[in-house]
């Protein structure tokens, strides 16, 4: 059985790096470690436009993929495939939502400089597609089978 319903909800309120991943105007992927809040149904992550090829990939439409994965055993992963939009309602607060996750006074002094960068945005990314599962439940050999991991998010 994949990672899903309750148990998805917590491991994804974890504080866990997700890695983005985009494509370049040259057809080449891209990967970068960020920090993510998911909420209301739609992964959301900070990058810079300009100072970022990533971001400059969304602004582009590049589409995205995103993978987290816990770091202790066993272990547990999902992975998400959209299209992420650049996001202009409410930046400060979701700037803030995303980064206080991670600790609430590393988060805000974070905060403080990543608000006077002129450059910097919100992405919001409702996913296609999502696979989940756990290590420890044999959810991976399943996959190897043929099996799918595909989940709803609750």
């Amino acid at each position: 059985m994949p990672l899903e319903g309750g148990e998805l909800r917590a491991f994804l309120e974890e504080p866990h790096l997700a890695h983005l991943a985009t494509i370049g105007p040259d057809g080449r992927p891209r990967v970068r470690p960020v920090w993510y809040r998911y909420d209301d149904g739609a992964f959301w992550f900070t990058t810079r436009l300009e100072a970022r090829r990533t971001g400059a990939d969304v602004a582009d439409g590049s589409s995205v993929a995103i993978s987290i994965a816990s770091e202790e055993r066993p272990y547990r992963a999902v992975l998400a495939h959209g299209t992420a939009e650049v996001w202009a309602r409410d930046r400060r607060r979701w700037l803030e939502r995303i980064a206080t996750r991670y600790g609430e006074a590393e988060g805000r002094r974070w905060l403080a400089g990543a608000l006077k960068e002129p450059d910097r945005v919100v992405l919001r990314m409702v996913p296609d597609r999502v696979l989940a599962w756990h290590y420890g439940r044999g959810d991976y050999a399943r996959m190897q089978r043929g099996g799918s991991l595909a989940v709803r998010l609750p």
